[in-house]
């Protein structure tokens, strides 16, 4: 028997397409693990194409909670930056987007996980600042195989589910260099600082992570305490 839902989660969706193939169309798509931990911990996982902007208020007001998912960078001129790296892998669309769900969430007060780049999206979204290239936090191992270990602030949301310190994956090229003013630090690599996990310090409710829980839910049950959390109780 289908549980009853309580919980329905949005999750930001990406798109694939090859500039060279004019035949072929766009595909819109989110990680399997973003819906099947969300069921796991009995929310309704929903998953948001790329849209217009304007759409961004319906879409967040029917939902109960949002999930920002991972993907390509954030373009810098949305912190007043010059692109300082050799890279294509950007989309003014997308992050045009889920800008404005960000925008609308927190004015309808509807609670935020951010996973990688939209942890990074969320601190520009706040005024924060990126670096666009970091070294050796991009594993070659497989996804589920964590890469390095973080520390934890004790008296963190995310000390409930790690501890004081945890082993995780890593798959970015970039991460947060000037943290928004409304942002807290309470997780850091340990192998040479950067920022791995975040909470606000105002009243909304956010939770960013920089590694990827969708990716361990299944061989980390700390992961889906995760999802777990954000779907029935944050």
């Amino acid at each position: 028997m289908i549980q009853q839902i309580q919980h329905i989660i949005g999750i930001t969706g990406n798109q694939f397409f090859d500039q060279t193939d004019t035949v072929s169309p766009r595909m819109s798509y989110a990680a399997t693990g973003f819906p099947e931990a969300v069921r796991q911990a009995g929310g309704l996982p929903i998953i948001m194409p790329i849209a217009d902007p304007a759409y961004a208020a319906s879409y967040i007001s029917m939902i109960d909670k949002l999930i920002l998912t991972g993907g390509q960078n954030v373009l810098p001129q949305f912190y007043q930056e010059e692109q300082t790296i050799v890279s294509d892998d950007y989309l003014l669309e997308r992050d045009l987007f889920e800008l404005a769900l960000i925008k609308e969430a927190r004015l309808q007060g509807k609670p935020i996980l951010a996973i990688c780049r939209g942890l990074q999206l969320f601190n520009v979204a706040m005024g924060g600042t990126l670096h666009q290239d970091i070294p050796q936090h991009w594993q070659e191992s497989l996804a589920h195989v964590p890469h390095h270990s973080i520390d934890i602030a004790e008296d963190s949301l995310f000390a409930k589910f790690f501890g004081k310190s945890t082993f995780i994956n890593s798959f970015h090229h970039q991460s947060i260099k000037d943290l928004a003013s409304n942002l807290k630090v309470v997780a850091t690599s340990s192998q040479d600082g950067i920022i791995e996990a975040v909470e606000t310090t105002d009243s909304s409710r956010f939770l960013g992570v920089q590694w990827h829980p969708e990716l361990l839910w299944k061989s980390s049950p700390q992961n889906q305490a995760l999802f777990d959390y954000f779907v029935q109780e944050f």
